[in-house]
Parts: structure tokens; sequence; C-alpha cells
């Protein structure tokens, strides 16, 4: 019977330690007011390397805009996109096919490559060096 009291007032003051007190309703307030504070001025305030940036960013814009380059980009968007239009895609099939070949090439090449170095190696270091090592 004396656990389970201990048990009680051990949860107990776990409890009124969460539950905004006097103490904690005045650090509470606190906190508001000065993250209220500080968010208002984060949220109400650019910066000027901000405000310059926006308008450099701006500027450029205008500027592109009034020597046409603005319209020859959207042009060349347009044409790309039609052009992807027109183009034929691979079904999943051929997608496979293809992958396994590019696969299986690049293991042959390696093979390739490795078996060569290995023939260079040999001609190089046991045919050509072994004279000039041995002393």
């Amino acid at each position: 019977m004396a656990e389970a009291t201990d048990k009680k007032t051990d949860a107990t003051p776990k409890v009124t330690e969460t539950v905004p007190g006097p103490i904690d309703s005045g650090k509470g307030s606190a906190d508001q007011n000065s993250t209220g504070s500080a968010d208002a001025g984060a949220a109400s305030g650019i910066d000027l390397g901000t405000l310059i940036w926006l308008a450099v960013g701006l500027a450029a814009i205008l500027v592109l805009w009034r020597k046409g380059y603005i319209a020859v980009i959207r042009k060349f968007i347009g044409e790309t996109r039609e052009q992807l239009h027109k183009c034929t895609w691979p079904t999943m099939d051929e997608l496979r096919q293809h992958i396994v070949v590019v696969m299986i090439s690049s293991i042959l090449l390696g093979m390739f490559t490795v078996f060569s170095d290995k023939i260079v190696y040999f001609i190089v270091w046991d045919l050509l060096m072994a004279g000039g090592s041995s002393s």
C-alpha cells in the first residue's frame, strides 16, 4: 500500500510540473513577448541584402525583356517542347534490351582493359625491365 502511494506522489509532481503554474505562466508570458516581437520583426522586415538582390534581379529581367531575350527564350522552350512531342520514346521492353546491351558491352570493355593492362605490365616490367632490376 505504501508503494502505491509513493507511485501516486511521484506521478503527481510530474503532472503539476507540466501544468502551467504561476512560475511557468510568468516565463511563458516573457517568452511570448520576446518571441512575439522577434517574429513580428522577422516577418515585417526585409534586410538590405535581400532588397539589393531583388532589385538586381528585377533590373536584369527588365533589361532582358527590353532587348527581346525573354521572347527568344520563350520561343526556344516552345520549340523544344514541340520537338520532344515528335520524338518516339522506347517501350519498356526496348529499354530493358538496351540496358542489357549496355551492361554486357561495359563488362566486355572492362575485361578487355584489364587483360590489355596485364599484358602491357608483363611486357614492360617482366621482359624489358628484368635485365635492369637484377643489379
